[in-house]
């Protein structure tokens, strides 16, 4: 070998050993809190207590301790002896974690950024102002439920030469889908038709036209027009290459073909029997079919072995991994999610490559109480295009259902029985509302495991006699906000009698959802929930329904009968008239 090729190799080498390292993983066990960390409790007195115990503390346990004295101080009255005690051992550590500190918060800083940074392109907020109001405008009336007036006015934008000339391309696009959607909610095939040509006109190949596509194909099909759905579906072009895209056009080709296309039925089906993870399409198709849904409920140990073998890791990313799991061994869990949001970072551009430490850091998230950033670390591995191999389907299951757990269980069951709803339903509606998380807090101010508003939870507590809603602490503390929510799911389930009107009452507010249930509810649930208006309770159904599904499946060994769920909603004329008569009924003589 010459010294040049020797030297090359020798290059090589060392850059693959820059590249990559290996790293062992360790076990860790789930986190559940009855109260956001920031809130003082007797655990904290007791943590506390067991810290200032040891003989000596490492760094990272001294800046836990500085922690606790911080969440204590804040309960405690300004001046008091103990407030001026934990605010003197406070001030005594802080020099000796100043740089432990400094570097969380430059990391949260970086995480924070990168995030804001996709979401405003994702959010694609209008550049003129004129645009702005003009879609504002279009969009209140839609929202205020005055269609005519709605699309009217849309019309009547999309005409003015000079709001096109000041538009960028998606800025029109985003028009034009409003308009699409507005036509598509009043139901006049021609003019949902003249909508959807226009999209298709100006941008022919976008994610917006492929859905106005579907919808378009949706209202041909109820109206018998099966083989022009069929037509306007499959001559879409979508760049939607996602799993869950690819699945949802699976699922309306199979229903579309099934009359009269066997062969193309089946294929579909197929299609859908292949997904990693089955879910709420291959469960619609199923038990159209008179068959069983199978969630495969697999030994989660025997599937756990990344858990117990070292994996390849880039080395610019093991060095947050590294300190992630030092966090978490320190206690300090919400100092760890940096240094794991760093890790996905590194990770994401290549997930197939990575799904060893992208699943290990889906574990750590779970350890750290962060279950939602565990979902969504654990769907970027299998929502892309790519699949993942056969080999990894009993892993991604296991790991998949270890994202369904029963926090709260002594309380969700009481509950359950006391006001006669589901628990697998409870657990389906926390899972989606806060990922199990007492202190999460939505943008339009919903608060708690099961992101109740204030005023809502002012109003239940007040209807239900139950003790007053004294503060914003009150619908922190995990078991307190499920008395209120499992009430208000009671409520709801004498209102809208079907488990999808329940999920998209909880959602939008029962008032839509009844706007909804008397315009959609005569077609069967599949075609009910695809025609919710709102994309963001679209979703929530379907996900709700979704995680009904796994939990039933998780306490029946994997095995649901067919019709499950109802597939036909119950008739809202006749819900009013029992309740009417309810009302009315004369009382005993006596």
């Amino acid at each position: 070998m010459s010294v040049r090729s020797s030297l090359f190799l020798s290059l090589g080498v060392f850059l693959l050993c820059q590249c990559a390292t290996k790293h062992q993983p360790i076990r860790f066990p789930a986190t559940f809190q009855k109260y956001p960390e920031e809130i003082f409790s007797s655990g904290t007195v007791k943590e506390c207590r067991l810290l200032e115990d040891k003989s000596e503390l490492t760094p990272l346990e001294k800046k836990r301790l500085m922690d606790l004295y911080t969440i204590e101080a804040k309960s405690l009255k300004l001046g008091s002896d103990r407030f001026q005690e934990v605010l003197q051992k406070t001030d005594q550590l802080r020099p000796e974690v100043e740089e432990l500190i400094t570097e969380s918060e430059t990391l949260k800083t970086e995480v924070f950024l990168e995030r804001k940074e996709i979401a405003e392109e994702e959010k694609n907020v209008f550049q003129s102002p004129k645009l702005k109001k003009a879609y504002s405008q279009v969009y209140q009336l839609w929202n205020q439920d005055e269609n005519e007036k709605a699309l009217e006015k849309a019309k009547e934008v999309l005409a003015q030469a000079e709001l096109s000339q000041i538009s960028s391309r998606p800025e029109w696009l985003k028009l034009l889908n409003l308009q699409f959607r507005i036509a598509h909610d009043i139901g006049e095939i021609e003019a949902i038709q003249l909508a959807y040509q226009q999209l298709k006109e100006f941008e022919p190949c976008s994610s917006e036209a492929a859905n106005a596509a579907l919808l378009m194909s949706l209202s041909l099909y109820v109206k018998k027009e099966t083989p022009r759905a069929i037509q306007v579906l499959t001559a879409q072009c979508d760049p939607d290459e996602s799993l869950s895209n690819q699945t949802r056009k699976n699922y309306w080709l199979y229903r579309f073909h099934k009359a009269d296309d066997r062969l193309m039925a089946q294929e579909k089906l197929e299609a859908l029997k292949k997904l990693p993870l089955p879910g709420y399409y291959l469960y619609l198709a199923l038990s159209d079919r008179g068959e069983n849904f199978e969630v495969p409920v697999v030994d989660s140990n025997a599937s756990k072995k990344y858990l117990e073998d070292p994996f390849d890791i880039p080395k610019s990313a093991s060095q947050y991994l590294l300190k992630a799991e030092e966090r978490l061994k320190a206690g300090l869990k919400k100092d760890s999610h940096a240094y794991l949001g760093k890790v996905v970072s590194e990770l994401k551009g290549n997930p197939e490559k990575n799904l060893l430490p992208l699943l290990y850091v889906a574990h750590l998230y779970r350890a750290a109480g962060n279950h939602l950033e565990s979902m969504k670390t654990f769907s970027m591995m299998v929502g892309g295009k790519k699949g993942l191999g056969q080999e990894w389907t009993p892993v991604l299951h296991s790991e998949f259902l270890e994202m369904f757990p029963r926090p709260f269980s002594e309380k969700v069951s009481w509950l359950a029985k006391e006001w006669n709803i589901d628990e697998d339903f409870i657990y389906s509606i926390m899972r989606q509302e806060s990922a199990f998380n007492p202190g999460a807090v939505s943008a339009t101010d919903a608060r708690g495991l099961m992101q109740l508003m204030p005023s809502l939870a002012r109003s239940l507590s007040q209807s239900w006699k139950y003790q007053p809603y004294a503060s914003d602490k009150f619908l922190f503390q995990a078991e307190e906000n499920l008395k209120l929510s499992t009430y208000h799911l009671h409520q709801l389930q004498k209102l809208a009698p079907h488990y999808a009107l329940m999920a998209a009452a909880y959602n939008a507010g029962l008032k839509r959802t009844s706007r909804w249930w008397k315009k959609f509810g005569h077609y069967p649930l599949d075609v009910f929930v695809e025609f919710i208006p709102v994309n963001e309770t679209r979703n929530y159904v379907k996900l709700v329904l979704r995680n009904f599904l796994y939990y039933k499946a998780l306490k029946s060994g994997g095995v649901l009968p067919p019709k499950l769920i109802a597939v036909d909603l119950p008739s809202l004329d006749l819900i009013r008239e029992i309740s009417s008569i309810k009302k009315n009924k004369p009382k005993k003589k006596s």
